[in-house]
């Protein structure tokens, strides 16, 4: 970086970074109800995570696209993630929970866009998905 420009040496630092292995993922710690102890919840644009909060270590992911549906208790702050192969309920303790379903709805919402950038923006579809009343 020594011989790059200022602008140049920050595109190389961007990149650097986007290439780290948890790039984009964003963490949450909370309580699984099949577990006693507090882990991690990685939100990415196609995949949940569960994560050891010591280490950051991947103990189980899940797809988006394996996913049936996303239901919130507001009233005990608990969400209920129904995949294909298993049901995963959680309690938030480092966010509310709506602030995880908006991240699960969003990233289901961009991943049901299509590339055409002439594509007008189903704003409906997009507060159904974000805005808890799925």
């Amino acid at each position: 970086v020594k011989g790059l420009s200022l602008t140049e040496a920050k595109l190389h630092f961007i990149k650097a970074w986007q290439a780290l292995p948890d790039y984009g993922i964003s963490l949450f710690v909370v309580k699984f109800s099949t577990s006693k102890r507090e882990e991690l919840l990685g939100v990415a644009f196609n995949r949940l995570m569960r994560m050891d909060v010591n280490t950051g270590d991947h103990n189980k992911t899940w797809r988006f696209n394996t996913m049936k549906a996303w239901n919130v208790n507001w009233e005990v702050k608990q969400m209920l993630v129904q995949f294909e192969e298993e049901d995963v309920a959680f309690s938030c303790l480092s966010a509310d929970c709506k602030i995880v379903h908006e991240f699960i709805g969003g990233y289901i919402f961009l991943s049901m866009r299509s590339k055409d950038q002439n594509q007008t923006l189903n704003e409906e579809l997009f507060h159904k998905l974000t805005g808890g009343w799925i």
